[in-house]
C-alpha cells in the first residue's frame, strides 16, 4: 500500500477513536444533565404547594396588617416634640386644628425608649389647643412613682407619635393593669403599715427591756445621786437582792449565836435549880429544927 493511504488509514482510525470517544462523553454529560433537570423538576414540582401557601400567608398578613392599620387610624402626628407640663401633663408642639386635634379628645401617646423601640406612654385627654401647639393632661389615675419619674427623658422627646385612637383592647389593658397596680399600691401601703408598726413595737419593747435591765443592774450615770435615791435605784435590784442575802445570812448566824447562848444559859439555870432542890432536900426537916428554913437559893 502507498505510503499516503497508510497515513490516511492511521488517521482515519484515530478520528474514529476520537468520534467513539467524544460520543461517549457526550452521552455521559447529556444523561447527567438530563438527570439535573429531573432532579429540579422534581424539587420545583415539591415547592409548588409551598409557594401558594406562602402567597396565601402573604395576603393574609398584609390584611391583618391593613386592618390592624385602620384600628390605629387616625395617626395626629409622627415625630412630635413633646415636652412634660407639671406632674400629670405635656405640652405636643407642632399639633394645632389642623392636626385634626379637638378639645376633650382623648389622645395616645407613645414615646422613644432607651432601647430604640418604643414607649406607649398612656392616654391623655387634651385641655389646650392653638395653631401649632396643643397640651393635654393624663387620664389615668397616676402613681407616685410615676409622678416622680414625669420628666425622665425617655418617655418624652423629638420622635413622638400620637394617635387619635388605638385598638379597643389597649385601653382595656391598660385599665387593668392599673388595676392590678393599684392592688399593689395598696398592698404594699398595708404592708409598710405593717412593718412600721412592727418597728415601733420593737423599738417599745427595746425600751422596756432596757428599762428592766437597768432596773435588775441599775444605772451608774446616777451614781452620783447616791445618798438622794435609793441604792437599789443605783446598784439594781440583783445588788440590793444580794446584800440583803448578805445581811440576812449574817443575821441568821447571829440569831443562831444567841439561840446557842440561851440554851447554854438554860441548862445552866436548870442545873442550878437542881442542885437547889438537892441542898433543899439536905437540910433538916421542919419538925427536928425550930430555925425558920432558909429559902431555896434561885426560887
Amino acid at each position: 500500500m502507498h505510503i499516503l493511504g497508510k497515513i490516511l488509514l492511521g488517521l482515519t482510525l484515530i478520528l474514529a477513536g476520537v468520534a467513539i470517544w467524544s460520543t461517549s462523553q457526550t452521552l455521559q454529560v447529556r444523561n447527567e444533565w438530563m438527570k439535573s433537570v429531573a432532579t429540579k423538576r422534581d424539587a420545583y414540582e415539591k415547592s409548588i404547594p409551598d409557594v401558594g401557601r406562602t402567597e396565601k400567608e402573604l395576603f393574609d398578613t398584609r390584611s391583618q396588617y391593613d386592618l390592624l392599620m385602620q384600628l390605629w387610624a387616625p395617626m395626629i402626628g409622627a415625630n412630635v416634640a413633646i415636652t412634660p407640663n407639671g406632674n400629670d401633663g405635656i405640652v405636643m408642639n407642632g399639633i394645632g386644628p389642623a392636626s385634626g386635634i379637638r378639645m376633650g379628645q382623648v389622645i395616645h401617646v407613645f414615646g422613644p425608649a432607651q432601647n430604640g423601640g418604643s414607649n406607649y406612654v398612656g392616654p391623655f385627654k387634651v385641655t389646650v389647643v392653638e395653631a401649632g401647639r396643643s397640651a393635654a393632661v393624663a387620664a389615668w389615675p397616676l402613681r407616685a412613682s410615676e409622678t416622680a419619674d414625669w420628666n425622665r427623658t425617655f418617655i418624652f422627646g423629638n420622635d413622638c407619635r400620637v394617635y387619635g385612637s388605638v385598638p379597643t383592647n389597649a385601653p382595656e389593658t391598660l385599665l387593668r393593669y392599673s388595676q392590678v397596680l393599684l392592688a399593689k399600691d395598696e398592698l404594699l401601703a398595708a404592708k409598710t403599715d405593717l412593718r412600721d408598726t412592727r418597728a415601733r413595737e420593737v423599738e417599745i419593747a427595746n425600751e422596756h427591756l432596757n428599762y428592766r435591765d437597768i432596773e435588775l443592774h441599775g444605772d451608774p450615770s446616777l451614781a452620783g445621786d447616791r445618798g438622794v435615791l435609793p441604792d437599789h435605784m443605783i446598784d439594781g435590784q440583783v445588788k440590793a437582792i444580794e446584800i440583803l442575802d448578805e445581811k440576812r445570812n449574817v443575821t441568821q448566824l447571829e440569831v443562831a449565836e444567841i439561840r446557842h447562848n440561851l440554851k447554854v444559859m438554860f441548862d445552866e439555870v436548870q442545873a442550878l435549880r437542881d442542885r437547889n432542890r438537892q441542898l433543899v432536900a439536905s437540910l433538916p426537916s421542919n419538925g427536928e429544927s425550930t430555925a425558920p428554913a432558909a429559902s431555896s437559893v434561885g426560887e
